[in-house]
C-alpha cells in the first residue's frame, strides 16, 4: 500500500521551511515507518515553536507601539466651517493641547475616501493627516469604519455586500496592505475597522456574525502584515445594558476593547438623554472593565453635551462628568487612552445634516430637539465665539497631570 503526504509546511524560530514530500510506505518496511514517524516529530516541533513565537498575534493585546499608559487626547470637530474666531481658538486650544503634554491623536478616514474607484488608492489623503500628527509628537489612533453606527461605509462597488464576502475581504486586505505599513511608519499603534455596529446587533440578522468574520480575517492579514499593529472594533458601552448579542465573541477576538462612553443614558420620554449621576458613572466604568475581560482598553469616544435648554445638563454637569472619568482612569493602568469627543461643538449646519434623518424616520419632534441640543453643546468649546467652557479646563488639568 502507498501513501502520499504533500505540503508539508511549518516555521521554525525565525525561518521559513516549505517541504514537499512524496513517501513511497510499504508496510513492511522498519526503515519507511522510522521515516515518517520523523517528518510528524518534525511537524509537532514547529507547531509548538509557532505556539512560542513572540512574534504571534498575541504580542499586539499588549499596545506595544503605544509608549503611554493613561494618554488622553481629543479629536477637533466635524464641522465644516467655523466663524473666524472659533477657528483661531481651535487651533489655540489645540497648541495648549499638545505644549499641557497631549501625546496620541485619533483619525477617522473612510474607506471609499482611501479607494474612490477599484484598486485605485488616495494614499495623500491618509499621509498628510498622519505627518502632522507625527510632527506634533502624536501617536496616531486610526478608525478606518467599514461599518458605522448608521450602517455600512464601503466603496459604492462594494454597496450591498455583507462583511464576509470573500471578494469585500480581499479588497479590504489590498488596502491594508498599503495602511498598515503607512500607519506604522507614522507612529501609529491601533486601528478600528468598525464604529458601534452594535447598536443594530439584534435588530439586523447575522450582522453580529458578519462583524466577527471580517475581524477576524483583517486581524490575521494586519498582524502578517506587522504583528505589533493591534486591531479592534469600537462598542458602544451603553449596548452592555441591553444584553446584545455577538459582544463578548467580537471583544475576545479583539486585540484591545475599545468603547465610546458618555455621561448620560437614553430614555424612552423627556429629557431622553438624562445626565448621570457620579455614582452610576463610576458604574459604568466599571462596567466597562469586566465586558473587556483581561484586555487593554482604549475609549475612542469620551463625550458629555453641556446644554441644559431641553436636556437637564449644565457646564458644570458636563465638567464633573470628565473629573469623574478622569479620576477613575488614572487608577486603571489597563486603561492606555481616551479621547475627548469633542474640541468644538457641532455647528447647527452640522447638526441638521444628522436630525434631517430622524425626521425623515418620523421621531418626536420634542426627541430631535434633544438630540440636537446634545451634539451642539457636546465640545470643550463653544461653536459661537470659540469661548471655553468648564470642561476645557478640566481636560487641561487632567492632560497637565497624565
Amino acid at each position: 500500500m502507498e501513501f502520499y503526504i504533500f505540503g508539508l509546511i511549518f516555521v521554525c524560530v525565525n525561518e521559513t521551511y516549505v517541504v514537499a514530500i512524496k513517501i513511497e510506505l510499504i508496510m513492511k518496511s522498519p526503515v519507511s515507518i522510522l521515516f515518517l514517524i520523523f517528518a510528524l516529530f518534525v511537524t509537532i516541533s514547529c507547531e509548538e515553536n509557532i505556539d512560542t513565537d513572540p512574534g504571534n498575534e498575541d504580542v499586539a493585546q499588549t499596545l506595544p507601539l503605544l509608549t503611554s499608559t493613561n494618554a488622553i487626547g481629543m479629536i477637533k470637530g466635524f464641522n465644516a466651517l467655523n466663524p473666524p474666531a472659533t477657528g483661531d481658538s481651535i487651533d489655540a486650544r489645540w497648541a495648549d493641547a499638545v505644549d499641557a503634554g497631549m501625546k496620541v491623536g485619533r483619525l477617522q478616514i473612510d474607506w471609499p475616501e482611501l479607494e474612490p474607484a477599484p484598486n485605485e488608492y488616495n494614499k495623500t489623503a491618509l499621509e498628510e493627516r498622519l505627518r502632522e500628527y507625527k510632527n506634533q509628537n502624536l501617536q496616531t489612533f486610526l478608525l478606518i469604519s467599514v461599518y458605522d453606527s448608521e450602517g455600512p461605509v464601503l466603496p459604492a462597488d462594494l454597496e450591498g455586500t455583507s462583511l464576509d464576502d470573500p471578494v469585500l475581504m480581499e479588497r479590504f486586505k489590498a488596502l491594508m496592505d498599503w495602511v498598515i505599513p503607512m500607519l506604522v511608519e507614522y507612529d501609529g499603534f491601533l486601528i478600528s475597522i468598525s464604529n458601534e455596529a452594535d447598536n443594530s446587533f439584534g435588530e439586523i440578522s447575522n450582522l453580529h456574525k458578519e462583524i466577527l468574520a471580517f475581524l477576524e480575517a483583517s486581524k490575521e492579514h494586519i498582524h502578517a502584515l506587522d504583528p505589533n499593529m493591534a486591531v479592534t472594533v469600537t462598542m458602544a458601552e451603553g449596548s452592555l445594558d441591553s444584553g446584545k448579542p455577538g459582544m463578548a465573541a467580537i471583544i475576545e477576538a479583539c486585540d484591545v476593547a475599545c468603547w465610546s462612553f458618555y455621561g448620560a443614558k437614553f430614555i424612552a420620554e423627556p429629557p431622553y438623554y438624562p445626565a448621570q449621576t457620579e455614582t452610576e458613572i463610576k458604574l459604568d466604568i466599571q462596567q466597562i472593565l469586566d465586558a473587556s475581560g483581561d484586555k487593554q482598553i482604549v475609549i475612542q469616544e469620551l463625550g458629555m453635551w453641556s446644554g441644559g435648554d431641553v436636556l437637564n445638563s449644565s457646564e458644570e454637569t458636563q465638567r464633573r462628568f470628565f473629573d469623574v472619568f478622569f479620576t477613575e482612569m488614572i487608577k486603571e493602568d489597563r486603561i492606555r487612552a481616551a479621547y475627548v469627543f469633542q474640541l468644538v461643538d457641532w455647528s447647527p449646519e452640522t447638526t441638521d445634516m444628522f436630525a434631517q434623518f430622524l425626521e425623515d424616520e418620523g421621531m418626536p419632534q420634542e426627541f430631535i430637539d434633544a438630540f440636537k441640543e446634545s451634539l451642539e453643546t457636546m465640545g470643550l468649546i463653544h461653536y459661537e465665539d470659540g469661548t471655553s467652557k468648564a470642561a476645557w479646563d478640566e481636560f487641561l488639568k487632567w492632560l497637565s497631570m497624565l
